[in-house]
């Protein structure tokens, strides 16, 4: 078997729930929040083996045996990683192609070749936003939208310089030809054989798909040119209708929510996720697409349309909702004031304007119907434009809910109106999907081992703390830099953690896959382990200072010794220069 590609082994995580995975091969009970049960890794008396439906991972802490859905089958079953991994797509329903061919493992090696040529292109935009005078009218025109710098990077949006050649010079010098950009969507091929940039003179969106990989740019244009949007053409590593804008920023709290919040731009998603509405994604455009749809529905089968009050932002949630519906989503309608889009609302009304309107969100239901009825619709052809949704829906309550609401908005009766669906569902057989529930559960807190080393404690209880508070490494970044680990263990997890955070976020499941046996051993430890108190600032502050004493300590026994061996050679300017310095560290 070859080598299976990221993406795929994600997708096969995501749709495989740990608790119910486990549980057709341990007996598992509730306890808390977590699920508990005997080891099947050893022989134990009381139950020590425990699941966190939340992080997705289990441990048992008799044996010391963790790790994510593919741990698991490999220790039960004996199997080799991609052995696990095909298993588990078989179940999910997810095919994995032939990778030993040659063909295929062509098509893998020319996606690794263009997120990493994207991913320098990004960088180049982000570096001329942020170092370049000629990016001031970008950096105002974020500023004028409220843009603040951490989402700017958070984000990596960019500056496409107005020179012809600027993002070919810059590429050039990396081993990139005209033709590769081209290929790519970063170029155009003009008159006479010559080449220049796609975009200029543009604010840049890196479009990048759920694992955080840029395959494509969306470009603004600043000033009076058109088109106002343009985006990365469609080639063989982007294609629009597949990806849901902010995916990789949006997927952990789409699962901790439940729901996810549909928008139609890149500022709109970008000014929610600025206002702590982090569920946010964007259909790229005004269509949203059987693909995304089905997208989301590894994350949420919940969903909140937000696109824009205009004339062609309501036809496209009319479009949206038919869709979604058909694969299983429950759906609610916001409908924002003054024909606005979600990023002026922001603007004007912030996050908790935005938590009331959303009390005002209408289900699928009546806002269609709203609009079926708008500038005096027959109430037949109502019905008939409603009744593919009652279709839909496969509860049967709510089934009988939604007839009851139809009969009365359009004055009909309850037979006329089943009679209606019974005769549609005669010549329309529908099969709904049905997405995998994915448990939303935190893990019960369990005391940790003891470290007697200073130093050591405060590392370990910092890379504990940044297992469950990602967000704090840019503090201990700004005060300790990325160097100060002495334990190798703990730098190659912290490393794990940064470059996950970059990305869009951290999640210990996925972590698992890319760490050494001994690490992810370590890490599933740390995140059963107790964290002492309730103020996580505080103690990443406090663990702060003793790295820094340590660290004082270290050094002053180092200068010691070194004064040491300055008196035994008699070298008295040496000697002074270490007193000084031995006397600066009190």
């Amino acid at each position: 078997m070859g080598l299976i590609s990221p993406e795929i082994i994600e997708n096969v995580r995501l749709n495989t729930d740990i608790v119910q995975l486990i549980g057709e091969y341990v007996r598992l009970q509730k306890k808390g929040k977590n699920y508990v049960g005997a080891c099947p890794f050893h022989q134990e008396r009381d139950p020590s083996f425990t699941v966190t439906p939340d992080k997705q991972i289990f441990y048992c802490f008799g044996c010391h045996e963790g790790g994510n859905v593919f741990k698991f089958l490999m220790l039960f079953e004996n199997l080799s990683f991609q052995e696990a991994v095909s298993r588990l797509a078989g179940r999910s329903g997810i095919q994995i192609p032939d990778t030993d061919s040659p063909r295929e493992r062509k098509r893998a090696a020319r996606e690794e070749w263009a997120w990493k040529a994207n991913a320098m292109a990004a960088d180049f935009y982000q570096h001329t936003l942020f170092n370049r005078p000629e990016s001031s009218a970008a950096r105002d025109y974020l500023k004028g939208r409220g843009l603040s710098e951490e989402i700017i990077k958070r984000f990596k949006i960019g500056y496409a310089p107005q020179g012809w050649e600027s993002l070919l010079t810059f590429m050039r010098g990396r081993g990139y030809t005209p033709q590769q950009l081209v290929e790519l969507g970063l170029a155009m091929a003009g008159e006479r054989g010559l080449f220049r940039d796609r975009f200029r003179h543009r604010v840049m969106f890196p479009v990048t798909d759920a694992l955080g990989r840029v395959l494509g740019f969306g470009g603004r244009i600043l000033g009076d040119g058109q088109p106002k949007y343009l985006n990365s053409p469609e080639t063989d590593f982007f294609s629009k209708g597949k990806i849901l804008f902010g995916l990789d920023q949006a997927r952990a709290p789409i699962r901790q929510h439940n729901q996810a919040v549909i928008m139609e731009g890149y500022l709109d998603v970008i000014s929610a996720h600025q206002h702590s509405i982090t569920n946010a994604v964007a259909s790229l455009g005004t269509s949203l697409t059987p693909e995304q749809g089905k997208l989301l529905l590894r994350y949420t089968s919940r969903a909140l349309f937000a696109y824009d009050s205009d004339r062609a932002g309501v036809a496209a949630t009319l479009r949206g909702l038919d869709i979604l519906q058909e694969q299983g989503f429950s759906l609610r309608i916001l409908t924002i004031p003054e024909s606005k889009d979600p990023d002026e609302f922001l603007q004007k009304h912030g996050q908790a304007g935005w938590k009331e309107l959303i009390l005002s969100a209408e289900p699928l239901l009546e806002y269609k119907l709203a609009h079926l009825l708008r500038d005096g619709g027959m109430r037949t052809d109502a019905l008939a434009g409603i009744v593919k949704n009652l279709a839909n829906i496969s509860r049967r309550s709510e089934l009988e809910e939604g007839v009851k609401s139809v009969s009365a908005r359009l004055n009909l009766s309850w037979d006329a109106v089943m009679e209606e669906l019974r005769s549609f569902k005669e010549n329309q057989r529908k099969n709904w999907p049905k997405p995998d529930k994915i448990a939303k559960n935190k893990h019960n807190i369990i005391k940790s081992e003891k470290v007697t080393d200073p130093g050591l404690r405060a590392e370990r209880g910092i890379l504990q703390l940044l297992l469950e508070e990602p967000e704090l490494i840019d503090r201990l970044i700004t005060v300790l830099g990325e160097d100060f680990w002495s334990d190798q263990q703990y730098r190659r997890i912290f490393e794990i953690i940064r470059r996950h955070r970059k990305q869009g976020f951290f999640e210990p499941a996925r972590a698992v896959n890319e760490l050494d046996e001994s690490d992810a051993e370590l890490m599933n430890r740390l995140l059963f382990e107790q964290i002492p108190g309730d103020d996580p600032e505080k103690i990443m502050e406090d663990y702060i200072s003793a790295i820094k004493r340590n660290l004082a300590i270290m050094q002053r026994t180092k200068l010691i010794q070194e004064l040491a061996e300055a008196e035994k050679v008699g070298d008295r300017g040496k000697m002074n220069e270490l007193m000084q310095q031995i006397q600066n560290l009190r």
